[in-house]
């Protein structure tokens, strides 16, 4: 994996690190734009709630996944 200029690993798909969904294993690259990680988290979460039929389940996983990413992005950032 290459390693790019702050010495953190960067993602196989290119120079930008990425985090990881650990429910199914999805990409979203880290941009050094709040507002647009912001989006690209959300739009993934929903993709998970809707997935799932029981609305308290459906909020759940999404406050799961949601929770998963920004901690890893806090992670990378650090």
């Amino acid at each position: 994996m290459p390693i790019n200029a702050t010495g953190k690993k960067a993602s196989v798909h290119g120079k930008l690190p990425a985090i990881k969904c650990a429910s199914c294993g999805a990409e979203i690259m880290l941009v050094p734009n709040l507002k647009a990680m912001s989006k690209a988290i959300e739009a993934h979460v929903e993709k998970h709630r809707l997935k799932v039929k029981d609305p308290m389940e459906a909020e759940a996983e999404a406050e799961s996944i949601r929770d998963s990413l920004i901690t890893q992005v806090f992670d990378k950032a650090s």
